[in-house]
């Protein structure tokens, strides 16, 4: 479920694509900036974000300035997808976004942490998958490897640590399911 990346490059741990990551996140960045310094209805808006993705986005697709993930080229994003202001994706994990997510603002998404016994060095890397039709509450905070289910609910100040089940509403810290949906 995670991978293991050496930052020291000096040992037998080490991965040959950390050099890739520092320079799409370098890259990531850059575009960023130039994102969250437009409105969404600027002509270049949609280019620069498909330039961040390295792909087509769909023009059903909102996400709203100031914008910012660290790999962008890490990043799926489906059809109908709402992400509102002030979100932060720290992707070099990967992130996959289905059709029909709504992400409110200020949302943090983390795909990375660090070894809790070589913390300067090693890095953990979990993919984060949010499921069709999931919708994410203003403030929540979904960590490394978490998959939430299709139609769930995170709740606002949510912090998820464990995977979601489809059709439920989950809150809290640690996140727990608050209640089933009938869907």
């Amino acid at each position: 479920m995670f991978d293991v990346i050496d930052t020291t490059g000096s040992g037998h741990k080490t991965d040959p694509h950390m050099r890739d990551i520092e320079g799409e996140m370098v890259r990531s960045h850059a575009l960023c900036q130039q994102i969250s310094s437009k409105k969404p209805t600027d002509p270049d808006y949609k280019g620069l974000l498909e330039e961040l993705f390295q792909c087509k986005i769909d023009d059903s697709v909102a996400i709203v300035s100031p914008f910012y993930c660290d790999c962008g080229c890490r990043m799926k994003i489906g059809k109908n997808v709402i992400i509102n202001k002030g979100v932060t994706i720290i992707s070099p994990g990967k992130v996959e976004i289905e059709d029909n997510v709504l992400i409110a603002p200020e949302v943090k998404i983390a795909t990375v942490n660090h070894d809790p016994y070589d913390r300067h060095n090693l890095m953990h890397f979990g993919k984060v998958t949010i499921k069709e039709n999931a919708w994410i509450g203003i403030g929540a905070i979904i960590c490394p490897g978490v998959t939430i289910g299709r139609n769930a609910i995170v709740g606002a100040g949510a912090v998820v640590t464990k995977d979601v089940p489809d059709n439920v509403v989950v809150g809290g810290n640690p996140a727990r399911v608050i209640k089933r949906l009938e869907v």
